[in-house]
């Protein structure tokens, strides 16, 4: 075994609960174990992020920032850390470099440290610009590959990609298993070739969902790797990842375990007394799904496609559903599915089961996909499904407007609804650009009514996960 442990960030604050409880957890009830949290001893906190941001305007009646305000005010020993979508932000479509600078050097000033950034298709061009921003306001930038299995996806495509995000100036890296398709001896020999072949720290991901995150999480500190992401016990397993309990109780004898047993178990009480507020959201796997390593179905989207297929009455054809989401990954050229891609596929699949028949119905951003509107496709396409793409469906989209632009539109909206002018904060205005019709509703009431959960997943692509 390695004499060097591997440092732990805690995910609960983030993917942890966006995983179990489709994101709905309030900052309310996160407090009281704040301080708590930053006394663990963690090498940093997933806190944001991923679709946090979206579910506090479309779901709590919260602003993100507002969010990201506290953890700072409580957090005075860790590092924050969050989920970075590369020129998609955190939202669903790409945004202008004005965008994504200003949405950075705001993060950073609200104390994120450690932005972990990744894009859908390993297209390294959709993270190059979200690395320099992060690099220039001197925090920690961290390139993400998005491990996936198929023909194309192999050990030699893994270490050039990681060398080319090394390259392009990233700080560390984070192999992102949102699936729990890593094998734990895969993991190993992976690894330990990323480690001889780069200079940056490399940090492990994965999902307890195959069953398999417990034995790849172990086989990883074996090779060398410098950190883990884990989850509070009460909030682990299932969609979920490793118990923070537990790994450090695999890698750590009792007598030189660094971390607050007592501590972690107050911790795990407070988001146990927690959980039950949020039954609704939760999914209805136990135990694990091997299948998974063959559909591979994200960590939070087995959930999300329940419910969907619950209020449609149509919780009969959940398998049909899952069925055809590893057919269309392949239609479309093995795309790793992780947000934004898990959403397109997961909405399009949805369609072609209701429909009856395959691809009757296209959706736009499946048809953006299928054009390289959100990138570099790994492999090749279905020439039969290419034949249904009509390549000019898109085309009529409106340019991105600029950051002035942007801030004149919402300072006119602010004005013909006679409320204030929240234009002039850049963290309001940046709530407009990435959720407008979420915003809106936002700013014009402070109750604003609860939403209808399938309308506001639809919405967003029909999905969420990462």
């Amino acid at each position: 075994m390695p004499s060097k442990k591997p440092k732990i960030t805690e995910v609960v604050l983030r993917d942890g609960q966006q995983s179990l409880i489709a994101t709905r957890m309030k900052t309310e009830d996160m407090l009281p174990v704040l301080s708590k949290l930053d006394k663990v001893g963690y090498s940093s906190l997933e806190v944001w992020g991923g679709a946090t941001y979206d579910c506090c305007l479309r779901f709590l009646n919260e602003n993100p920032w507002d969010r990201l305000k506290v953890f700072k005010k409580n957090f005075k020993k860790t590092k924050l850390q969050m989920l970075l979508r590369g020129k998609n932000l955190v939202g669903y479509k790409e945004y202008d470099d004005s965008v994504i600078e200003l949405f950075i050097k705001n993060a950073a000033k609200e104390g994120i440290n450690i932005f972990r950034i990744f894009d859908a298709l390993n297209d390294i061009d959709n993270i190059k610009s979200s690395i320099e921003f992060v690099n220039n306001e001197k925090e920690n930038s961290q390139g993400t590959i998005c491990y996936t299995t198929s023909p194309v996806h192999n050990e030699k495509y893994w270490i050039k990609l990681a060398k080319d995000i090394e390259d392009i100036g990233a700080k560390s890296l984070a192999i992102k298993d949102m699936a729990g398709l890593l094998r734990p001896n895969v993991g190993y020999e992976l690894i330990k070739k990323l480690k001889k072949n780069l200079k940056i720290p490399i940090h492990l991901h994965t999902h307890s969902t195959t069953g398999l995150a417990d034995a790849t999480n172990l086989k990883a500190y074996e090779a060398g790797v410098d950190n883990i992401d884990t989850s509070i016990s009460s909030f682990s397993n299932l969609y979920a990842h490793t118990a923070t309990e537990s790994f450090i109780s695999m890698i750590y004898k009792d007598d030189e375990n660094p971390f607050d047993m007592n501590l972690l178990t107050n911790i795990a009480e407070h988001f146990q007394s927690v959980r039950p507020k949020y039954v609704q959201y939760e999914g209805s796997m136990r135990g694990v799904d091997i299948n998974m390593l063959l559909y591979q179905v994200p960590g939070g989207m087995l959930s999300i496609l329940e419910k969907q297929l619950v209020d449609l009455n149509k919780q009969h054809r959940l398998k049909d559903l899952i069925d055809e989401i590893p057919r269309i990954r392949e239609d479309v050229g093995f795309v790793p599915l992780v947000t934004p891609s898990s959403q397109i596929v997961g909405a399009q699949a949805l369609m072609n089961v209701l429909d009856g028949e395959r691809y009757k119905t296209l959706n736009k951003e499946f048809v953006d996909l299928v054009n390289g509107k959100y990138g570099k496709i790994p492999g090749k396409i279905n020439s039969k499904l290419l034949k249904k793409i009509d390549k000019n469906i898109s085309d009529n989209e409106l340019e991105n407007m600029t950051i002035n632009e942007y801030r004149k539109d919402f300072s006119n909206f602010c004005k013909l609804n006679n409320i204030k002018d929240f234009s002039k904060k850049d963290t309001d205005l940046l709530n407009y650009i990435l959720f407008n019709k979420e915003s809106k509703d936002f700013y014009l009431s402070s109750n604003k009514n609860t939403y209808n959960d399938i309308v506001g997943l639809q919405e967003g692509f029909g999905l969420y996960i990462e």
